[in-house]
């Protein structure tokens, strides 16, 4: 991101912003006019599904009678299916005509004799099926015990639309009904589903279970798990807590039993409406998809995501409860109140994943998680400067598109900063209020975004419909520009316009929005402010305080200021509040990216850092610095740049040292980890020494460095590993006690800069040493591998992409098109990278692969420039030292 002057001001005035047609109000849910492929002139109110899976054959054989509702008279009953084969297929205990079932259309078709009336009906039937091997619908999962035993269990994986892999179904989310759920299994399995156990029968080696009759709920929320499982459960407020896992690691499960009941009262506090499940279960599972899912009352996640072990990190402890946080959240946004459709996945998505952050935030104030989360909105804002972005809300028509809109920039960060914003704009209790009628209003029903604005409009704050819509039906977000003038009592007034920000082509974007600022003069209180138009004017403070109009960081938009009150506030930096000094450096880089900005203006905001200690950031700093250190390699200037970078970061370094104290906040100890970390790789040799000192000590000693500083020291030390070293670290990894332990020692592997030693880790990566329940981190070994290898990790990935993608169904298509050139654009030329993939994903998934493409030509493009920019600013530095 990149380069030159600050003449893009007249740019921006003279190509002001394109008005937006006036918008309608959002439409409200309807069930017979909500989107879908199923005919809605019948209905299921009520399924009773017996299920006897064989694991050994991957076969499932099941029955099951559905309670329908024919809304008009009707000879046709059309529902979802997928690999299976119905057999005695009766509507009210008689045959049917005829029976098709479609696997290409993933859709049955029952034909009846004569037509039946209006009212209920139940339709029965029996059928096989196959038990998945990949992570959908219901699947086996292999894996090996830390003692080495192999074995598996079986689990489900429904969202969006692969519950009906495991038994025919409404496979809709706007299909509501009751689940009456029996499995048969192995008598020495624990079984788990969405509700308790209500019976269960031994019959010799098999046992069937029933479980209790679920809310009514759609079918991709329905969970079963089986095998050879523990749980540890607690009781709290009059529900039923349980953590579930391999037999033998449920223990690694109390910190999270602990977080469920915690996050599960203040919940019950915030929405108004208490969770309304007996139970709660979280199921670890180990491998099988990344993250987890949010099974009404059995929350399913990957046992990294859950279990907390004696290897584990204060990072993973963050990781486990922001993302319980998140999946809890669920339980109100999205499971008792549901989108009426895929293309309103922002109402599941964007907010458990605001609440998560306000949850994590609130019970755990030393982790500064708003300050956090930035890293995250700047991962939303990158992508969505894209010419190629869609908005929250986007069009979806059919399953493959359905999965591809879980994007996790889009849906899940810019929906989460924009609700953060709109809740500053609205007041938080204000925002709540609208959150609590909204719940009360729809539990247990469907929405679309309409529902929403029309709560929140109620609550108090004046109506936000139009400012709720603009942010989320339109593509991107503003670049804000400021240009101040001061009276003769110093009384400063600053002019604002707005245009689309883009990555390439400032001046070339369409769009409007109203932007709720906070503004802030020097150091006081934020006033807020609707800037809602192509120009405005607002009083801002005084002329000698420092400036911002994003104070807090909460706004999802870019600011520019003019070269005089930039200067200001760069020569007063240390003063400015934390939060606004991270919005400006953010916004400051990516201008410089755009070529807004001269990349000096951005350094001169690092270098007024001095050995001020904030974590975001210092992250954020290093993180550039880190893009210009690669784009320099290989380069005459990459040894004048490293030494400068160093430059930068040493005096904090230096400040921090390499040892924690008792009364420092996680932060600081990740802030210290992490300039270590780069000096590490930047070359400095008073770092690489201490660290190499330190490895010597842990290959002797597990015990001699903390789990939060192993991966920092083992990477340094990889960056410059000679071949004995390398074998050091291979017998480290291949020693690892648990996933946790061999996740960490086998990324450090994978920073190996030696070529002949980085092909030995290519074939780690592929090889059995990585167990079959870490499959999933296979391609960020490889991709990890790109960072200083891009053509080995490019034939890596090409001769492996099937297996490699394989474990992350069924987002693999959206993962090939989107998220390959972003990863591989170093490796080949960008025609060559787009004619692989285009060959080999969907038509439907052409947009993502623009999208993807789009990022691999910014990059190359910020590379050259970078490099160009970097070697000038080096150069005049030089000469003005002389």
């Amino acid at each position: 991101m990149h380069a030159r002057g600050v003449m893009w001001l007249a740019l921006a005035l003279a190509f002001p912003a394109a008005p937006v047609l006036a918008q309608t109000a959002s439409p409200v849910f309807n069930f017979a006019t909500a989107p879908g492929r199923l005919p809605k002139n019948v209905v299921p109110l009520e399924y009773t599904i017996a299920l006897t899976p064989d694991a050994a054959a991957h076969t499932v054989a099941g029955t099951e009678s559905i309670v329908l509702d024919f809304k008009a008279a009707s000879a046709v009953i059309q529902f979802n299916s997928l690999n299976q084969t119905l057999s005695k297929v009766l509507l009210d205990g008689k045959p049917v005509r005829s029976v098709v079932s479609d696997d290409k259309a993933q859709l049955t078709t029952i034909k009846l004799a004569r037509p039946a009336g209006p009212g209920r009906h139940t339709l029965s039937f029996a059928y096989t099926g196959k038990i998945e091997k990949e992570p959908r619908g219901l699947f086996l999962q292999e894996y090996v015990t830390p003692a080495g035993a192999k074995d598996a269990m079986l689990t489900t994986q429904f969202e969006a639309t692969d519950a009906r892999r495991m038994f025919p179904c409404w496979d809709e989310p706007a299909f509501r009904a009751v689940f009456k759920l029996s499995v048969t299994v192995p008598a020495k399995w624990a079984v788990y589903s969405n509700m308790p156990e209500s019976e269960r029968s031994v019959n010799g080696e098999l046992a069937t279970t029933r479980f209790a009759p679920t809310p009514k709920m759609p079918t991709y929320l329905v969970e079963f798990s089986g095998g050879d499982l523990a749980h540890i459960a607690a009781e709290s407020d009059g529900t039923r807590f349980r953590v579930v896992a391999v037999k033998g690691q449920e223990q690694g499960g109390q910190q999270a039993l602990a977080n469920a009941q915690q996050i599960l009262a203040d919940y019950n506090d915030y929405f108004g409406v208490r969770y309304p499940l007996p139970k709660l279960d979280s199921i670890a599972v180990p491998g099988g998809f990344s993250g987890a899912m949010e099974n009404w009352g059995a929350i399913t996640y990957n046992d990294q995501a859950l279990l907390i072990t004696p290897s584990s990190t204060m990072g993973n402890r963050q990781t486990v409860y922001s993302i319980q946080a998140h999946e809890m959240a669920h339980q109100w946004f999205g499971d008792l109140v549901t989108m009426g459709w895929w293309d309103e996945l922002w109402l599941n998505e964007s907010f458990a994943s605001w609440m998560a952050a306000r949850q994590t935030d609130l019970r755990n104030p030393s982790w500064r998680w708003w300050e956090h989360q930035d890293e995250s909105k700047e991962g939303a804002m990158s992508a969505d400067a894209r010419a190629t972005s869609h908005a929250i809300v986007q069009h979806v028509t059919n399953e493959l598109q359905a999965s591809s809109a879980f994007d996790p920039a889009i849906t899940y960060s810019k929906g989460q900063a924009v609700l953060r914003m709109l809740e500053a704009h609205m007041g938080a209790d204000n925002f709540r209020s609208g959150i609590r009628a909204y719940m009360k209003t729809h539990a247990y029903s469907n929405t679309l975004s309409g529902d929403l604005w029309r709560a929140l409009d109620g609550a108090g704050a004046g109506p936000v419909s139009d400012i709720a819509r603009a942010w989320t039906s339109q593509p991107g977000f503003p670049l804000v520009s400021v240009t101040a003038s001061c009276d003769a009592a110093g009384a400063r007034t600053i002019a604002l316009t707005q245009q689309r920000f883009l990555l390439q082509g400032l001046g070339s974007g369409k769009g409007r929005w109203p932007v709720p600022l906070q503004v802030r003069s020097g150091t006081g209180a934020p006033k807020p402010v609707l800037f809602d138009g192509d120009r405005q004017s607002v009083p801002a403070g005084r002329c000698d305080e420092t400036l911002s109009i994003n104070a807090g960081a909460v706004g999802y938009f870019r600011v520019a200021y003019d070269d005089a009150t930039l200067a200001r506030i760069t020569q007063s930096f240390a003063s400015v509040p934390e939060a606004d000094r991270i919005a400006l450096l953010d916004d400051q880089w990516a201008l410089v990216g755009a070529g807004a900005q001269p990349l000096a203006s951005y350094l001169a905001l690092a270098s007024a850092m001095g050995d001020t200690a904030n974590q975001r950031a210092w992250e954020q700093i290093t993180g550039a610095l880190d893009t210009i250190e690669t784009a320099e390699r290989g380069t005459a200037g990459h040894a004048a740049f490293a030494a400068y970078a160093r430059s930068i970061v040493k005096p904090l370094s230096v400040k921090l040292g390499w040892d924690a104290r008792a009364d420092e906040s996680p932060g600081m100890q990740k802030l210290r980890r992490s300039l270590l970390a780069d000096l590490g790789g930047w070359g400095d040799p008073e770092v690489l020494a201490e660290a190499r000192k330190r490895f010597a000590a842990f290959a002797a000693d597990r015990a001699a460095i903390s789990a939060d500083d192993q991966l920092m020291v083992l990477s340094i030390v990889a960056r410059h590993a000679t071949a004995a070293e390398f074998e050091q670290l291979h017998a480290i990894a291949k020693s690892a006690r648990n996933e946790t332990e061999l996740r960490r020692y086998y990324t450090a592997l994978m920073q190996v800069r030696d070529p002949a030693l980085a092909e030995k880790a290519a074939a780690i990566a592929l090889s059995d040493e990585i167990p079959k329940q870490a499959d999933m981190a296979r391609i960020g070994l490889v991709g990890m591998l790109g960072g200083e290898h891009p053509q080995l990790s490019w034939s890596v990935f090409t001769q492996n992409a099937e297996r490699l993608i394989a474990p992350h169904q069924p987002f693999g298509p959206m993962i090939l098109a989107q998220y390959t050139p972003e990863l591989f654009w170093r490796a080949l030329p960008p025609e060559q990278l787009e004619a692989w993939i285009k060959g080999r994903v969907p038509a439907d998934l052409l947009p993502n692969l623009a999208r993807g493409m789009e990022v691999a030509r910014f990059k190359l493009a910020e590379k050259a420039m970078l490099v160009k920019a970097t070697d000038a600013y080096l150069a005049g530095k030089l000469a003005r030292a002389d």
